[in-house]
């Protein structure tokens, strides 16, 4: 079993609805406007569709869907619940879920009483449960979803996932190949300024703390006169002035002040510091003798240090920054250099890339074409045969699979073939597009048999029908009955139907009668027993009149069903 239960609160005209599922085919009836569909909706809701405000029961705030599934022999669900972190730890045999719609506030979405995303909803919802409305048929005129049909009957899921992947990567690849192109055409002028200006800053050979060097250098020997006369100036001032020096004068001075201290020992201190200046007047003397030795006019120097410096100033000007900043700006100018340079090599490394991508693309494609044109052959036969039990006696369908070849191909992430279903309704009829023959009820008939047929291929444990039955009766619609009482033997299947020979097939009947009370409207539930079961395929088969004969007849249909 997977759908076990569900609930069903304030949900269009629904107020509160329990429902119990049990294996086998469950057939739900009820008269027009009852609520059938809506208990589909309901579910539909419940499993990642769009909610609407007007969802809501009209004078309530909220609705709420909860579904108990049980999981035991599903095992990719209890795995992906784990990788979500959101199975149920004391119970791992049973997922519940739960959905509220709120009035102008956004829906709260539950896997097992934990908050989940409604994406997470919607995947989940895949594997639990497949719905197939009653105009499922019109989807089927669109050529993707026939391609979805063969893809689904085919199973190669993982291939398709694979092909779409590389698609997407080559596809980008292409992108990034063409703007990399247009970027290089670009490039090409800048590259060559670049080129000289990197001539220019090699020969340069800018070196850190260079500038700073060559100013002080500059600065010294610009003035090397100035200093030359200063510094002699000092020395003669200091030393060797023959009417007046420092020097001179500060020996008589401690002279002076020796013989004093023999009468006052208080003037020692002074007679200390006076010996401790001409010690280092004698200091400086030494000094300025060395820097006067250095001092050096030198034209030819001088003339070279300008011109270098003129340089490193011009190159700073060109390059709008300071004359400090060269070393780093020539880096800087020789890595860009060297990034452009490379993006060269770039677009012979892209296109081998492109070309190993694209042959592993069309390896893939061509195996998943192949299982698409083997499986459309399997197809076709079993829907051909299925068409003539519903009515369509020497008709046929037949499912073109044509590999697409071309000088330079779209890459399209679903592959290489051009799939379309064709149709011819009567024997010795040409095939023609399934768009451009089929009536309304043949095509209504043809979706069935292929509902039918592929959902026997399906994993998902609940199939859900909703009146895909309209335009079918008598003998036809007990066909399609059978159908589905034989597909009930291997999965859950929910069937919403008008036809009572579809109904007497079920397993189990559930009734959605609408109830009018004080001003209230609601929809509710019955799980019929026989008796009431009986009335209800009388009152499908006879209308609002009930004979005994109709009574008769539905209690025969039923019977048939059993054996």
């Amino acid at each position: 079993m997977a759908l076990r239960e569900l609930s069903i609160r304030n949900f269009a005209i629904i107020k509160q609805l329990e429902l119990e599922v049990d294996d086998g085919l469950t057939v739900v009836t009820g008269e027009t406007g009852a609520g059938k569909s809506i208990v589909l909706g309901a579910l539909n809701l419940l499993l990642g569709s769009r909610a609407e405000a007007d969802m809501i029961r009209y004078g309530e705030e909220q609705c709420e869907i909860t579904a108990l599934f049980s999981i035991s022999k599903q095992k990719n669900v209890r795995d992906w619940l784990e990788q979500k972190d959101l199975a149920d730890k004391n119970e791992q045999n049973y997922c519940l879920v739960r959905r509220i719609v709120r009035n102008n506030k956004p829906t709260k979405c539950y896997i097992n009483d934990q908050p989940s995303t409604l994406s997470s909803l919607r995947e989940l919802g895949l594997m639990l449960v497949d719905l197939h409305g009653q105009h499922e048929h019109q989807s089927l005129l669109r050529l993707p979803h026939q391609r979805h049909i063969i893809d689904q009957f085919a199973g190669h899921e993982d291939g398709l996932k694979a092909m779409a992947a590389l698609a997407s990567h080559i596809n980008r690849t292409k992108r990034e190949l063409s703007q990399l192109s247009q970027t290089q055409n670009d490039n090409q002028d800048r590259m060559e300024l670049m080129s000289f200006q990197l001539d220019e800053l090699d020969e340069a050979s800018a070196l850190d703390g260079e500038f700073e060097e060559l100013e002080k250098e500059h600065l010294r020997l610009s003035n090397s006169q100035a200093l030359q006369d200063g510094v002699t100036a000092l020395i003669d001032g200091l030393f060797h002035n023959e009417t007046s020096n420092v020097s001179s004068d500060l020996g008589r001075a401690i002279n002076q002040i020796a013989d004093l201290t023999k009468f006052d020992q208080s003037l020692e201190p002074s007679n200390e510091l006076l010996n401790s200046a001409l010690a280092q007047i004698e200091e400086v003397q030494s000094l300025l003798d060395t820097s006067l030795s250095r001092i050096d006019q030198d034209p030819e120097r001088l003339l070279e240090v300008e011109q270098r410096r003129d340089t490193l100033i011009n190159l700073a000007r060109k390059h709008r920054c300071h004359e400090t900043e060269l070393p780093k700006k020539h880096q800087e100018l020789q890595s860009e250099y060297t990034r452009l340079a490379n993006q060269h090599a770039q677009p012979e490394k892209l296109q081998k890339q492109l070309d190993e991508l694209l042959v592993k693309y069309h390896k893939i494609a061509a195996l998943i074409s192949d299982r698409r044109q083997a499986v459309a052959k399997q197809l076709s036969k079993e829907i051909t045969m299925q068409m003539q039990d519903l009515g369509m006696r020497g008709g046929e369908l037949a499912i073109s699979v044509e590999r697409q070849i071309s000088d330079e191909p779209i890459i399209s992430e679903h592959g290489v073939d051009q799939i379309e279903f064709l149709v011819s309704t009567n024997h010795g009829m040409p095939l023609k597009p399934l768009s451009k023959t089929a009536s309304g009820g043949e095509l209504s008939r043809i979706s069935l048999a292929i509902q039918v047929i592929t959902s026997e291929k399906s994993d998902t444990p609940t199939l859900v029908f909703d009146e895909v039955d309209v335009g079918v009766g008598g003998k036809i619609a007990q066909i399609v009955g059978m159908r589905l009482r034989n597909l009930g033997e291997s999965a859950q299947v929910i069937c919403i139907t008008h036809q009572p020979q579809v109904a007497a097939q079920g397993h189990q009947h559930l009734l959605i009668d609408k109830v009018s009370r004080e001003q209230d409207t609601y929809s509710t539930l019955i799980k019929l027993d026989d008796d009431l079961r009986t009335a209800e395929i009388a009152r499908m088969l006879g209308g609002s009149e009930i004979t005994d004969r109709t009574k008769a007849h539905a209690q025969e249909m039923l019977q048939s069903a059993i054996i």
